[in-house]
């Protein structure tokens, strides 16, 4: 079940008024949950705010407005974050902002909430946008780091033309030095063929002139493991390829951008900036 605020009726006079009180941080989180669809309340703030008291105070006067709304899980009061879409006017003011032709009706962006709140995929989406918050949040905390682009699956499979369908894509800069890398984040339910056959496209992406490395993320370390032996045993899968893969107790203990990152056919972990190096080059 999801609780819920009580939605009430919304008009386009609501949102011009309310873009008065916005802030530009305001308007940077109306961007991001425009094409990345729901962030928590601690992925909110490690984007945007100072700490997560001060996020969780402007994020209630938000859904209050009715330019955010926000949902959580039962049993249990406080038993997870608040899950933050957006509301009526936050998603009038941002189809306007995307030069929609007609803006969305306040009925259909609950109707939206909800099947996002009772989408099987949820589980999956946060995990994806927990990766990227976490990598923002490594960058505002370490000077010279800087986490550049950050596409959705929508927005990375239309870049690339649909030859891939990653989970995200991302351009990653430290002290001067940039990756570009794609994200597969595996929550155990595909079969191994399924996740090593994702790789045909990247192959085809590369031959074509795009050779970006590829982040894989494995609920834990026997699937991940697995993952290793499979591409061991058969080295033209991944052949010309920069593949790399963590397994998410790994990553909760630390940075995505720090030595968590075990390439295929290597023993030593690495940093996320230092995959940029091609296989090559690490091994002269």
């Amino acid at each position: 079940m999801a609780s819920i605020a009580t939605p009430r009726t919304h008009t386009p006079a609501d949102a011009v008024a309310a873009q008065r009180q916005l802030t530009t941080r305001d308007m940077q989180l109306l961007s991001l949950l425009s094409a990345h669809h729901i962030l928590t309340t601690t992925q909110i703030a490690n984007i945007l705010f100072v700490s997560e008291n001060v996020a969780r105070k402007r994020l209630a006067k938000l859904a209050a407005r009715g330019i955010l709304t926000r949902f959580r899980t039962c049993p249990g009061t406080g038993s997870v974050p608040w899950r933050y879409t957006l509301g009526p006017i936050g998603a009038m003011i941002t189809a306007a902002d995307n030069g929609h032709r007609t803006l969305p009706a306040a009925s259909k962006t609950h109707e939206r909430m909800l099947r996002i709140s009772r989408s099987q995929k949820l589980g999956h989406l946060l995990g994806v946008n927990e990766f990227f918050s976490r990598l923002a949040l490594h960058a505002r905390n370490n000077s010279g780091c800087e986490l550049r682009q950050w596409r959705s699956e929508r927005q990375a499979t239309k870049s690339y033309a649909g030859i891939v369908h990653p989970d995200g894509y991302g351009e990653w800069q430290e002290n001067g030095r940039r990756i570009e890398f794609f994200l597969e984040f595996d929550n155990g339910t595909e079969n191994m063929d399924e996740v090593i056959h994702k790789l045909e496209g990247y192959r085809d992406l590369s031959r074509a002139g795009e050779n970006i490395p590829i982040l894989f993320v494995f609920t834990g370390p026997r699937r991940n493991n697995n993952f290793h032996t499979r591409l061991t045993a058969q080295p033209g899968v991944s052949a010309g390829l920069v593949v790399a893969s963590a397994a998410l107790p790994e990553l909760e203990d630390s940075s995505p951008a720090g030595p968590v990152w075990q390439p295929v056919r290597e023993l030593t972990y690495r940093r996320l900036i230092d995959l940029s190096t091609p296989p090559a080059a690490r091994a002269a």
